[in-house]
């Protein structure tokens, strides 16, 4: 096995473990204020972000699922624009 099919291997091997292992948190309750890719570009193994203002007046960044990324939109209550 070559050096550039060995580290593939690892790479996705590391990958697949991570997220079958792993489940983020949902983040606090709130309107959607802004969405980031804080990886450009961001994809499917990339992580997306959402900042919500709390019912306080806090700003909260969070990683998202791009399904819960796609869904809510700016202006939206977050839980419920996953939903």
């Amino acid at each position: 096995m070559n050096r550039r099919t060995y580290a593939a291997l690892v790479m996705t091997t590391g990958a697949v473990a991570l997220l079958a292992g792993c489940s983020l948190p949902d983040g606090p309750a709130g309107v959607v204020v802004a969405k980031a890719e804080r990886t450009p570009p961001a994809s499917k193994t990339r992580p997306y972000f959402l900042t919500v203002r709390t019912v306080n007046g806090d700003r909260k960044d969070f990683q998202v699922y791009i399904d819960d990324y796609d869904q809510c939109s700016i202006g939206e209550r977050y839980p419920a624009c996953k939903q």
